[in-house]
Parts: structure tokens; sequence; C-alpha cells
């Protein structure tokens, strides 16, 4: 079996094709050409950009997910398909959030070509978390109201928990995970996800994570403005798409942060946040989801 990639793609969802290809044998091949020649490639994936699925009449399609941040009707997606397609090809939404949110943008009548949610892989392997820990919790914060930031930081410092502050786009991913494995929980202060794979990689750390949740979009702060404000559609949205009660508590407001942070620190003996991951997030689970979308099974391969 060959699978072919067309274009650009996010670096971890490229990582988890290049691992799935290894794991179930699939011949994996790469092309900066947007109108390659066909070359009966069983899997084709499209991430950023449009291709003619009648170039290339036996393979199976898989689109996206970084065609749009909104989707437009006039995007080829949705003029050039054609029923037949819908039978071979699928567009990833990362999850059922963003699924939802594209069909403010594009009717589902519009969508000949399916829609689905599902996530990338995740490298999962973890070493073991030491301790005793050097911090009670990390600071996540990622573009939301600064305010946020101060207003627990100030919060964390007043009931004495020693913590760690990482910024997004300001850190070192082994430096971060180092960091992790001497931590207690983490707090988690951030705008919107589709999939979230640093959060996700916490979890599979067994870590448990305290979420202060956005209810949309528009709560998305960066260069002193909310970026997503101006829009008309609600864009309801979440810092954790991918989440259970085992890894830990989502809160939406200061004063509901502070009621059920004791309870979330009493409850971190019994979290088990690695558990979920293996059992929703694991390369071989996430592959296997994309191959039955594309109806390909991959247990004969």
């Amino acid at each position: 079996m060959k699978l072919l990639h067309i274009k650009w793609g996010h670096p971890r969802n490229v990582e988890f094709i290049v691992r799935a290809c290894h794991m179930f044998k699939i011949e994996y091949h790469y092309t900066d050409d947007s109108s390659p020649p066909d070359n009966q490639y069983d899997i084709i994936w499209a991430p950023s950009a449009w291709i003619d699925p009648d170039r290339y009449p036996t393979s199976k399609i898989l689109f996206g997910p970084h065609f749009w941040v909104f989707p437009n009707p006039s995007d080829p997606l949705f003029t050039q398909a054609k029923p037949e397609h819908a039978s071979r090809c699928v567009y990833l939404c990362l999850s059922d959030w963003v699924k939802t949110m594209y069909n403010d943008f594009v009717p589902i009548s519009n969508q000949i070509i399916p829609f689905v949610s599902m996530p990338f892989g995740l490298d999962v392997q973890a070493p073991p978390k030491h301790e005793p820990y050097e911090y009670d919790c990390i600071i996540y914060y990622k573009d939301v109201d600064p305010a946020r930031l101060v207003w627990c930081v100030a919060h964390i410092t007043s009931i004495g928990l020693r913590y760690k502050l990482y910024r997004y786009g300001s850190y070192q991913r082994d430096e971060y995970l180092s960091t992790i494995q001497k931590t207690k929980f983490v707090i988690w202060l951030g705008r919107h996800e589709s999939q979230g794979f640093g959060l996700q990689e916490c979890l599979a750390t067994n870590t448990p994570i305290y979420v202060y949740d956005v209810h949309t979009m528009k709560e998305e702060y960066v260069n002193g403005r909310y970026v997503y404000l101006h829009h008309s559609e609600q864009l309801l949205a979440t810092v954790a798409p991918y989440w259970s009660d085992i890894c830990g508590i989502k809160v939406y407001s200061n004063e509901e942060f502070v009621s059920r942070l004791p309870e979330f620190i009493e409850m971190i003996p019994r979290y088990e946040p690695a558990k979920y991951v293996q059992s929703t997030l694991t390369d071989d689970i996430c592959f296997r989801r994309m191959a039955d979308a594309l109806h390909i099974n991959v247990n004969t391969l």
C-alpha cells in the first residue's frame, strides 16, 4: 500500500502520518507538486489545498485539516466536488466543535465531501514521574486576556503553591516535557484548540490538568485585541476537545476556579489521564479511525 502526502501539513500531523505508515507498513511519499501524476496511490493526504479527485480515480483521499480557519462556500472543496467523490474522500475537522462551527459557515447541504471529526495520533511514550516534585504545578498560558494570567498567578501565590510558568511559543518542547515529570499538575489558561497537542502530551505523562476553559473562539487575545470578536457567528469552542473526567476538571470563571481547585487537588491521586490517552489518541487508534472513514481495512495490510 502507498500513501502520497501533497504539500504542507502541520509538522505534528506529518510526524503522525509518517509514524502510522511505518506502523502499518505503508510506503510514505511526499511531493510539493500541487497536481502530481497519478501513480495509483492507495491513499492521498492533501492537508492544505484542494486536488481534483478525478485525476486520481483509484485513490482514497484525506483532505485537511488546514484549508482554512473558516470555510468559504466558494472554496473548490464545495464548488468542484462531485457526489461520486463522497464515497472515497473525506475532510478532516480534528474535533467535534470544529465540525459544528464549520456548519455555521457552510450548510451541511453544501458539503458534498463528508466532514469527519477525528484527531491525529500522539506519540505517547513518556518517562515516569519524579518524586519528590520540584513544582506543585505548571501554569500554561496561551493567547487569552493577560488579566486572567495575572489573576491566576496571584491566587496560586496566595495559597502557597510552587509553580513554573510556560507561555505558548516561548519555550522548548523537551524542556517543557521534562518539567512536567517534576510537577504534580498543570493549570491550563489557553484559547480554543482544534486538537491540542500540548495539552494532550501533558495528559500522556499522566499529569492531571485544571483547565480554565473558554466558551468561544472570541476569547482568543493576541497583540492587545480579541481576534475573532467581530464575527456574528457564535464560534463555540473549547480548550480541550478530547477530554474525560479522569483527566481533571474544567472551569469557566474565576469564582469556579477558586471553589473547585481544592476538590481537584484532593483528587490528583485518583486521576488517570494517561489511561484516557491510551484509549483514545494513540497512533494505532487514530490511523484506524482515518482508514475506517475511507473504508480501508488496515487489518489486511
